[in-house]
């Protein structure tokens, strides 16, 4: 695995979110991005899914929830691979998201760990792991 396809898809992630926030969604992009079939994990349990219909309706409603409570970016702070086997790979991935607030900007830093798999020098996300981001977004008066 090459850190620098793993970069590169999460940059390109970055770019499909902020375009996105802007109004601006590319689903076929953001899809893109995802293997056929992946796998999640959050405090709220553990789900599956695959692409198509279903994926591109969660993924528009999560960013229209996103620019509601005012998410104005999503920034690639690092990104930390650990190969698994030649094509797989786990990523930390250290993101800040910038959101408007009445008072000022409000920056919060989270990590997600993700599960990465490289052909043809393309590397897509299967699965991912996110901590408490609803509890993030409370401590920080965003919800």
């Amino acid at each position: 695995m090459t850190n620098d396809a793993v970069r590169k898809l999460f940059d390109n992630y970055a770019d499909v979110f902020n375009a996105a926030l802007s109004g601006k969604p590319d689903l076929a992009a953001l899809a893109d991005l995802y293997e056929d079939s992946f796998i999640g994990a959050a405090p709220a349990g553990v789900m599956v899914g695959s692409k198509g219909k279903e994926f591109e309706e969660a993924m528009s409603a999560g960013f229209d929830r996103s620019r509601k409570i005012g998410m104005k970016s999503m920034t690639v702070q690092g990104v930390d691979v650990a190969d698994i086997d030649p094509i797989h790979a786990m990523a930390r991935v250290d993101w800040q998201a910038a959101y408007e607030t009445s008072t000022d900007d409000t920056l919060i830093d989270f990590t997600n760990v993700y599960l990465v798999r490289e052909m043809d020098g393309r590397a897509q996300v299967f699965g991912w792991i996110t901590g408490d981001e609803e509890a993030e977004l409370k401590k920080h008066g965003i919800v």
